[in-house]
């Protein structure tokens, strides 16, 4: 970032988040503590001044009657996106740095922001990715590059299925789903449109070739039905469910077509048409002994099988080897 870009940055961190020592903003901004000095010089040569104030608890600040932009942001819109940023952050979102200082940028325009009371009882919890975010920012810039471009990329990409393999595909969207950040693209290899995980991509380089896009192509339609990110044949899915998870089951929506009944206060009558069979599979058994297929029945026996299987591991000894599934 340029020196005045950088100085803005100073600027606005603090005027949103109040007094800083030389050292937190220089780390802030990935700069030296000598170069924060100078930006100091430099706003305060444009007629912005910079208070200081020595001492352990010292550092820099900005008086608030001095200047800055008026927007209509309200404190209650101001928590909602901390909210956000902290889901953000649960999820390693790569692009967490910019939207974080999107926020710092309309906090700024308040006086006396502080919502660390309503953020500190505010909590996302759910397991975060094991991969740098960074790589998958990086990715993702380059990506989005190529939707917009329409080029092809070339990638050696790691399929749970097919293993290491290197594919040519043309990029049509990316989207976020569970934490992680996947992408859409026709590809060559398998001449047709597939979701792609962005860190099961293991080297990769845009092409100087181009394609043309499906016209008919549309994430509402690609997504239609999907329980999950898995697309296959449709079910129409008939199942029984008994309490706690009746309840928590009325709460959600899980497909735009779906029908609730209640046989009583505790027990429902599911019925929906779904694709994504792995993940409904394990949707149901999530709900361990209060949920009973009753429709289709060639989907009620693969369950039964699944269930089997599972018994067979927890009968006899246990020994630990590999085992695929």
């Amino acid at each position: 970032m340029s020196e005045i870009g950088n100085a803005l940055k100073m600027l606005t961190i603090l005027k949103s988040r109040g007094k800083k020592t030389k050292k937190e903003l220089a780390q802030t901004i990935e700069v030296s503590e000598k170069q924060i000095q100078r930006y100091k010089d430099k706003l305060e040569q444009a007629g912005i001044y910079i208070e200081s104030e020595n001492g352990r608890y010292g550092g820099y600040f900005i008086n608030d009657d001095q200047f800055l932009w008026q927007l209509t942001t309200t404190e209650e819109e101001i928590t909602i996106l901390e909210m956000i940023n902290k889901k953000l952050k649960s999820e390693q979102y790569p692009f967490i740095n910019d939207y974080l200082f999107l926020i710092d940028k309309l906090k700024a325009t308040r006086k006396n922001t502080n919502n660390d009371s309503i953020m500190n009882s505010y909590l996302v919890k759910q397991p975060t990715a094991s991969y740098k975010s960074e790589d998958v920012r990086n990715k993702m810039i380059d990506i989005q590059a190529a939707i917009l471009l329409k080029q092809k990329i070339k990638m050696k990409y790691v399929s749970l299925s097919s293993g290491l393999k290197e594919r040519v595909i043309h990029p049509y969207g990316i989207f976020q789903y569970g934490g992680d950040t996947y992408f859409v693209a026709h590809c060559q290899y398998r001449d047709k449109i597939l979701d792609f995980k962005l860190n099961r991509i293991a080297e990769y380089q845009v092409l100087d070739e181009y394609f043309q896009k499906d016209d008919n192509f549309t994430f509402q339609n690609y997504l239609k039905d999907s329980f999950g990110i898995f697309k296959d044949d449709e079910i129409k899915l008939k199942l029984k469910i008994t309490k706690p998870f009746s309840h928590i089951v009325k709460e959600k929506i899980y497909s735009p077509n779906q029908k609730i009944m209640d046989l009583d206060q505790d027990t429902i009558i599911f019925e929906a048409k779904m694709k994504g069979k792995t993940e409904i599979i394990n949707w149901i058994l999530s709900m361990r002994d209060c949920v009973t297929v009753l429709e289709p029945e060639n989907f009620r026996e693969e369950i039964k099988d699944v269930i089997e299987a599972m018994l067979e591991k927890y009968n006899g000894n246990v020994e630990i080897e590999s085992n695929n599934c």
